[in-house]
């Protein structure tokens, strides 16, 4: 028997797997879908088009802008004709110098109105750009909300939309093992009946104040056989500061009052059994690490401790009595 000064036992932290960018699509204005380019499960890239509003209306506001637009430079090109004619007859004292603030003043406005209405004709094509549902990133398309034909209010979701970037999980790890986790640390990941390679990156700074737990963010090196919302495992382990020895379970007999013993032989030339009352502080089913009044190098029965009695006496093959049991 080994007497030692602590142990580790093994724990697991439950986690949930995630994309790194998830997100719901949305119209910007309320507004008539007249076009759907995508389906649940199509993979697409950033930038490509993926709904389409009506945007009739606005189409003929922009005509209406246009217009205005070509009456407004024909408007300036009067205005600067106007002005440059009274500059000459000024020059000749023909014309006085209130008439030339007159046509100056008028050449302005003219320019005002253009840039009115070019800033007009620009802001409505912002708003026609918004009538296209754009991809963010590149993923799969994971959900569709609407079909053509549906108007639908601003901000509502279209699409929603998952990134094909590899996958992460997501753990809250109990605060006294934390530190056994590093950034950049590759560990294994049970996700299923699989085990997953992945790389510790990030630990969060903050705890969560109900749970007291630390969240690690942990990407896997591959999205093959994963999907988000499957189950992760994390192993880790955690130290107990307790001094006692690891015996078989086996060795156990049941005591007075729910205690446990060990029978030990005693280190007299009889050799006869005692009954050493331990504390059981922890077991895997196979092993248990016991505290009591044990020392080291004591010799155990490790099985058929029901046949036994305290005071017993016994008697070892000598290559046994070398040994710790």
């Amino acid at each position: 028997m080994k007497i030692q000064q602590g142990f580790d036992t093994p724990i697991n932290v439950f986690g949930l797997i995630e994309s790194p960018k998830a997100t719901s699509l949305s119209f910007d204005v309320g507004g008539q879908v007249v076009e759907m380019f995508a389906e649940e499960g199509d993979v697409v890239n950033k930038g490509d088009v993926l709904a389409q509003q009506d945007v009739a209306r606005l189409d003929a506001r922009r005509q209406e802008l246009q217009a205005s637009l070509a009456r407004a430079k024909a408007d300036l090109a009067l205005a600067q004709v106007n002005n440059e004619r009274t500059i000459s007859l000024v020059e000749k004292k023909l014309e006085s110098a209130q008439r030339l603030d007159e046509t100056a003043a008028s050449l302005n406005v003219s320019k005002a109105q253009l840039s009115e209405i070019e800033a007009a004709i620009n802001s409505l094509d912002v708003e026609i750009s918004k009538a296209a549902l754009v991809a963010p990133f590149d993923g799969v398309v994971n959900r569709r909300f609407f079909d053509e034909g549906a108007v639908v209010a601003a901000g509502s979701p279209v699409l929603g939309l998952t990134s094909i970037d590899k996958y992460q999980a997501r753990f809250a790890v109990p605060a006294d093992v934390i530190e056994q986790f590093d950034i950049n640390e590759p560990v294994l990941v049970r996700v299923g009946a699989t085990d997953v390679a992945a790389t510790i990156t990030q630990l969060l700074p903050t705890r969560n104040v109900q749970t007291r737990t630390v969240d690690i963010l942990v990407t896997l090196n591959s999205n093959e056989r994963v999907r988000p919302g499957d189950m992760a495992i994390l192993s880790g382990f955690r130290s107990h500061e307790e001094t006692g020895a690891w015996i078989p379970v086996n060795a156990l007999s049941n005591g007075l009052r729910g205690l446990w013993r060990v029978f030990v032989l005693s280190s007299d030339a009889q050799s006869k059994l005692e009954a050493r009352v331990v504390e059981v502080v922890y077991t895997d089913g196979n092993n248990a690490f016991v505290r009591g009044a044990l020392k080291d190098g004591d010799i155990f029965v490790n099985e058929g401790t029901h046949k036994l009695a305290p005071g017993q006496m016994v008697s070892l093959p000598n290559q046994q009595q070398a040994g710790a049991r």
